[in-house]
C-alpha cells in the first residue's frame, strides 16, 4: 500500500503492519501510530489522484499547543508512482508558521505569495525544506478541543471548494480516530497505575485491547489492502457512524462530479500511432501484434494464406500487407470477391472465356488467374464459391493451370492465393458444403484476425484515425463518455460498422469535440425450442401480443359469452382499462 518509516527523530524502519503491540505493553503509542498513518495513506491514496494533492499530513499537537507531538506525511512520489508515509514521533517546538497554522479554527487555504506576504516566508514541510505553491489547513477538533491539524499540499493548482468541503468531513473522521488513540493510551497508563498499587501477579496481564481502536487494529489486516476510498470508509463505518455519515455524504457528491467531469473531459488520445512494420493497420493490442508476428513469418514465402475473421475485421487489408510484403510486390494484386459474382459467370470471371463460347461472349476475356500470373490472387468469400466450381478451382491449385471457357490449350500460371472467409469453414465441410479437399489445399496458413470486440484496447487508436480521415483539423478529439460508449459496444460490423459510425458523428457534430456516439439500439433475442431467434420481448410486449392475438380470434369481441374477456379470464372493464393502456385499437383488429 504504502512505504511507511519513523524517520527525523529515530532511525527505526517500521513495516507497514498494526502487529507491534507487545513491544510497548504500556501503551499504544507506537501501535496506534502505524494504525494512523496506514488509514492516512489510505485517504490520501484516493485524495492524489481526486484533487491532484501532492503532499498531506496530519499534525498531532501537545496539550498547550506549543509543540507537536506527533506527525504523519504522505507524499506522492512521481519517479515510483507510489505513495510513500513517514512517521515522525518525538516532540519538535513549533516554528512561527507553525504557531499560526495552530492559532486556526476553521478551514484556510493559502498560496506561497500570501505566506511571503505575511512571514517572509514560504510554509515548508516538518521534515525537511520542501516548499509547495498551494496550502491547506483543516483544523483537527473534537468538542472545540484542536488536536491537530490536517495539511494538504500541491504545485499544481489552489485546492477546490470540493477538495476543502471533502477533505473537512475526512479531518472529522480522523479527529475521531486521534482522540479515541489518546483516550485509549491514558486509560492503559490508569491500567498501569492501579495494577502497580495493587502489586498485582506478574501472571496476569492487563487487558489493553478491549476498545474500538483495538478493534480497528485487529482489522486492520483487511482494512489496509483495501483500494477504494469507499470500500474504506464502509468497513470503518462501525466503529464511526457520525463521521461516516458525513464522510459517504460527501464522498457520493465527490464521486458523482469526478463522473462528471470525467464523461466531459478529453480523451488524451494518441499524438501518433505506435511504431509499426503495417503502418497502414491499426492495432498496438496482443491480438494484432499476434496477426502481425504471423504476417512477418508468411509475407516473405509462397505459401498458400487462409485468412479467417469476421465480416469488417479487414482481412482484404491484411492480404494486401502480406503481398506488398513479398517477392510478388512489383505486380498489382488481383481481387475476386467470390460472393459478388452471379454462379453463372464466376467461371468466366476466374478463368476467362474465348470469343463465341456462350451467349454474349463477343469478345475474348482474360481471367483473374491470367491477369494475377507472377503476381497474387486473394479469393475474398472463398466461402461463397459453389461445390462444382470448387472442383475447377481445386484442380487448377493442383496443376497449375488453367483453360479458359470454350478454349482448348492450357495455359500455365504462377499465382499465389490468399483466400478469406468469415464462415466457419470447417463447420460448412462437415456439412457438405464445402470441398474437404479444397479446404486443405487452401488452409496451408491460417490466419485468425481477432473482432473488434476482443481487442477494446485498439479502440481509441482507431477512432482518433478516423476522426483524423474524416474530421480533418475541424474536430479535436473524443470526450472519455464517448470513448468508453465505444469500449462497451460489441461491434457487430467490426472496423468497417466503426469507420461508417464516426464518419457519420464527423458529419453530425456541431462542437470541434465528440462528446456522444450514437450507438445502434442492439436487439437481443432468444431461441425457443423449435430453434426460431426471437427477439427478447417486455411484459407489457407480451401482453400486448396475447391481447391482440385474443381479439382477433373472437373477431373484436370484449364482452358476451363470446367476447375475449371471458377467454381472458378478466372483467370486460378491466380488458378495456388495458386495451387503452397498451394502445391497442379496434383498427387493428
Amino acid at each position: 500500500m504504502s512505504n511507511i518509516s519513523e524517520s527525523a527523530f529515530s532511525d527505526i524502519n517500521l513495516p507497514a503492519t498494526a502487529n507491534h503491540a507487545a513491544a510497548h505493553p504500556s501503551g499504544t503509542t507506537l501501535n496506534s501510530a502505524i494504525l494512523l498513518s496506514n488509514l492516512f495513506a489510505i485517504f490520501f491514496k484516493k485524495l492524489h489522484p481526486l484533487f491532484s494533492i501532492d503532499c498531506g499530513i496530519i499534525l498531532i499537537y501537545d496539550a498547550q499547543r506549543n509543540g507537536i507531538k506527533e506527525a504523519y506525511i504522505s507524499t506522492y512520489n512521481g519517479d515510483t508512482e507510489q505513495i510513500d508515509t513517514e512517521i515522525i514521533s518525538q516532540h519538535a517546538e513549533l516554528n512561527t508558521i507553525q504557531k499560526s497554522i495552530a492559532e486556526f479554527s476553521y478551514p484556510v487555504i493559502k498560496s506561497m505569495e500570501e505566506w511571503i506576504e505575511e512571514e517572509e516566508m514560504n510554509h515548508c514541510l516538518v521534515n525537511n525544506e520542501t516548499q509547495y505553491k498551494y496550502h491547506c489547513y483543516i483544523p483537527l477538533e473534537i468538542e472545540n478541543n484542536i488536536l491537530g491539524t490536517l495539511e494538504l499540499h500541491n504545485n499544481e493548482r489552489e485546492l477546490s471548494t470540493e477538495c476543502l468541503t471533502f477533505c473537512n468531513s475526512i479531518a472529522d473522521f480522523l479527529a475521531e480516530i486521534i482522540c479515541l488513540q489518546q483516550t485509549h493510551a491514558a486509560e492503559n497508563e490508569l491500567i498501569i497505575t492501579e495494577a502497580d498499587s495493587k502489586e498485582a501477579n506478574e501472571s496476569e496481564t492487563p487487558e489493553f485491547n478491549n476498545t474500538p481502536l483495538a478493534a480497528l487494529n485487529e482489522k486492520l489486516g483487511s482494512i489496509q489492502d483495501i483500494d477504494t476510498l469507499r470500500e474504506f470508509v464502509s468497513a470503518a463505518a462501525i466503529l464511526f457512524p457520525k463521521a461516516y455519515e458525513k464522510i459517504k455524504f460527501q464522498l457520493d457528491e465527490i464521486y458523482a462530479y469526478q463522473t462528471q467531469l470525467d464523461d466531459e473531459s478529453l480523451h488524451p488520445g494518441e499524438a501518433s500511432l505506435p511504431a509499426s512494420a503495417y503502418p497502414e493497420i491499426i492495432g498496438a493490442g496482443a491480438g494484432m501484434k499476434k496477426v502481425f508476428a504471423l504476417m512477418d513469418q508468411v509475407a516473405g514465402s509462397e505459401s498458400t494464406v487462409l485468412i479467417l475473421g469476421e465480416t469488417g475485421t479487414g482481412k482484404e487489408l491484411i492480404a494486401k500487407a502480406i503481398h506488398e510484403r513479398s517477392v510478388r510486390k512489383n505486380h498489382t494484386m488481383i481481387n475476386v470477391n467470390c460472393a459478388a459474382i452471379p454462379a453463372n459467370l464466376i467461371e468466366s470471371e476466374l478463368f476467362g472465356h474465348e470469343k463465341g463460347s456462350f451467349t454474349g461472349a463477343t469478345d475474348r476475356r482474360i481471367g483473374k488467374f491470367e491477369l494475377a500470373d507472377h503476381s497474387t490472387l486473394f479469393l475474398d468469400e472463398i466461402g461463397e464459391l459453389p461445390l462444382d466450381l470448387q472442383v475447377k478451382l481445386l484442380r487448377v491449385l493442383q496443376e497449375k493451370e488453367i483453360e479458359r471457357v470454350g478454349g482448348k490449350t492450357l495455359i500455365k500460371t504462377d499465382v499465389r492465393i490468399i483466400s478469406a472467409t468469415n464462415r466457419d469453414l470447417l463447420t460448412e465441410v462437415e456439412q457438405g458444403r464445402f470441398r474437404r479437399d479444397l479446404y486443405y489445399r487452401l488452409n496451408v496458413f491460417p490466419i485468425q484476425l481477432p473482432p473488434l470486440r476482443e481487442r477494446t484496447e485498439d479502440i481509441p487508436l482507431l477512432a482518433s484515425f478516423f476522426l483524423h480521415k474524416y474530421g480533418g483539423k475541424k474536430l479535436t478529439g473524443f470526450t472519455r463518455r464517448a470513448i468508453r460508449q465505444m469500449r462497451d459496444y460489441q461491434w457487430p460490423g467490426n472496423v468497417r460498422e466503426m469507420e461508417h459510425l464516426i464518419e457519420r458523428q464527423v458529419l453530425l457534430s456541431t462542437k470541434p469535440v465528440i462528446s456522444e456516439i450514437n450507438i445502434p439500439e442492439v436487439v437481443k433475442t432468444i431461441i425457443d425450442k423449435e430453434g426460431t431467434i426471437q427477439k427478447i420481448k417486455t411484459i407489457d410486449e407480451n401482453e400486448r401480443d396475447h391481447i391482440f392475438a385474443v381479439l382477433q380470434l373472437c373477431k373484436g369481441r370484449i364482452s358476451g359469452s363470446d367476447g375475449a374477456a371471458k377467454l381472458l379470464g378478466v372483467p370486460p372493464t378491466t380488458l378495456n382499462s388495458k386495451i387503452k393502456r397498451l394502445g391497442l385499437n379496434k383498427k387493428h383488429f
